[in-house]
């Protein structure tokens, strides 16, 4: 990535950078066992999506729209502080939900998350593909759905279907999808 100079008016990168992390504290308090977003410094990864996906123009923007809404965050208690991130939620909804987007993704990928998740008894791993969940054995008096809606066929019952008159042999089949 190329490295452009900060937008002129704007604030400097340590102010930027408590701004966002003041941001984050609102959006992810943490309580109890549950970290704080700023302490497992989710902000971090909300600036290098931001930077990646918008572009540095879209930092300054943050920092904006939270001034705009009343920030910054650093002065203000902890009521006014919601007040100000409502506000930016309400005058800027599409930036705002992009933040609060990338915040809980970035916060529930952290490796300390994953332990408070796992210390309320439930298994979770950030990398799950790599072994999978655990998961019983089908059982089909207990996972036969009974909600009623769609259908469930029984494996046995399960018949393939005819895909001769397919033609999926044809040079129009198999370079459909590289020319779409």
């Amino acid at each position: 990535m190329r490295s452009e100079p900060m937008p002129k008016g704007g604030a400097g990168p340590a102010a930027a950078a408590d701004g966002l992390a003041d941001l984050v504290e609102v959006l992810l308090p943490g309580e109890g066992v549950w970290p704080s977003g700023k302490s497992v410094g989710v902000q971090a990864f909300l600036a290098l999506r931001l930077l990646q996906e918008r572009g540095r123009a879209e930092l300054a923007r943050v920092t904006a729209a939270v001034i705009a809404a009343g920030g910054p965050l650093a002065s203000l208690d902890a009521a006014a502080r919601i007040a100000v991130v409502r506000r930016f939620e309400a005058e800027e909804p599409a930036l705002f939900g992009l933040v609060r987007d990338i915040a809980y993704v970035s916060y529930y990928e952290n490796p300390f998350v994953a332990e408070a998740i796992n210390a309320q008894g439930h298994p979770y791993d950030l990398r799950p593909h790599i072994k999978g969940y655990p998961v019983p054995r089908f059982d089909l008096a207990r996972d036969t759905p009974r909600h009623g809606r769609g259908r469930y066929v029984p494996t046995d019952a399960v018949r393939r279907v005819d895909v001769s008159a397919l033609d999926l042999t044809s040079d129009a089949t198999q370079s459909w999808g590289l020319k779409r």
